[in-house]
């Protein structure tokens, strides 16, 4: 982990970064900020780490029911045992660097990870080949 959230959906990864978090019962239960919020000595001694060790038991084995993209590429997912993961673009026009990776959708394979999509702060790059 490490300020993103990682999700298996088999045959595809989810790898959430930027403004990303689990909500149950209208309860967040996870955010990719609990990361920043730790012990400073260990860098899995943070919110992060708890909380996900914490609602596993609520998070894990859920099918997906349905997905949204919104105009803005913020991605949600419903899970028929009540989770919703979101996916929020987290930055606006950069000015001081490049685009910054949101969120990146990819099916796993044993040698190589392609397809993938990454969605940036204001645009989409997919790779097939």
């Amino acid at each position: 982990m490490g300020e993103i959230l990682d999700f298996d959906f088999a045959p595809l990864t989810l790898h959430a970064l930027g403004c990303s978090r689990i909500i149950k019962n209208n309860d967040i239960l996870v955010t990719t900020l609990d990361y920043q919020s730790w012990n400073l000595l260990e860098s899995t001694q943070n919110d992060e780490w708890f909380n996900i060790q914490k609602f596993q038991t609520h998070i894990i084995g859920g099918m997906v029911l349905s997905i949204q993209l919104s105009p803005w590429n913020d991605l949600h997912i419903i899970l028929d045992n009540g989770i919703r993961i979101e996916c929020l673009i987290a930055n606006a026009y950069p000015h001081y660097e490049e685009e910054q990776e949101q969120w990146v959708l990819f099916e796993k394979r044993k040698h190589e990870s392609k397809p993938f999509l990454t969605v940036y702060n204001k645009r989409m790059k997919f790779v097939y080949d």
